[in-house]
């Protein structure tokens, strides 16, 4: 169960993927909060651990051109920067998770690039489902809901390993089928079923749930 208080144990800070509606789902769209709900479940039934979710408000909306892309991709960056600064601060016991899908987790990563040294340890989880800057080269949990991992990188080219302090909480999911985060050929045009329905699966979901429950027993929560 998640939690109104925004000082919970846990504080995910979810950024939802392109074209979904804020309004809808906790505004961190359905594949990061049916996740985050699984997740919620685990902890509570493991350890009692409260999670309330907190979504990144930033313009989703599609755009003409790469470039309008990667600015709001930029903005929502800040925007959830900002809120982990704010929320650090206003809740000294919380620890954080941030949580994106699509262009979400490419929020997230880019969020993730930027977090003070003086925050790594408050951030438990750095989870990114199906980023179009997924590196298959960075050295950090990979997810692919198969034996191996996915071998392409993302639409966007392989973006930026995150950085070292960061590595031991960050995740990234990707399944074979899905170009947006897996484009091992030349970048393709529009969103394949599988991107946009496999992560939202109830079964899904709890596999990914299970994922991001190891990674934050490993990191204490």
């Amino acid at each position: 169960m998640l939690t109104d208080r925004t000082c919970a144990d846990l504080v995910v800070i979810g950024a939802r993927g392109s074209m979904q509606r804020a309004g809808l789902n906790l505004g961190v769209g359905t594949e990061v909060r049916v996740t985050v709900e699984q997740l919620a479940r685990r902890l509570q039934q493991r350890s009692h651990v409260s999670v309330h979710v907190e979504p990144v408000l930033y313009d989703s909306s599609p755009t003409p051109t790469a470039a309008g892309f990667l600015r709001n991709t930029a903005a929502g960056g800040t925007l959830a920067l900002g809120r982990l600064t704010s929320l650090a601060a206003r809740c000294p016991s919380s620890r954080f998770a941030l949580v994106g899908f699509s262009q979400g987790a490419h929020v997230v990563h880019t969020a993730a690039m930027a977090v003070p040294s003086s925050l790594t340890s408050r951030v438990a989880l750095v989870a990114m489902i199906a980023d179009p800057a997924n590196n298959p080269d960075d050295q950090i949990t990979r997810w692919s809901y198969a034996s191996e991992p996915t071998s392409g990188h993302g639409r966007l080219g392989a973006g930026p390993p995150i950085p070292a302090a960061l590595r031991r909480t960050a995740i990234s999911f990707c399944v074979a089928g899905d170009a947006i985060c897996n484009d091992r050929g030349a970048p393709g045009t529009g969103q394949s079923p599988t991107h946009k329905h496999f992560y939202e699966r109830p079964a899904t979901a709890e596999i990914t749930a299970a994922r991001l429950d190891r990674v934050l027993r490993a990191n204490g929560v």
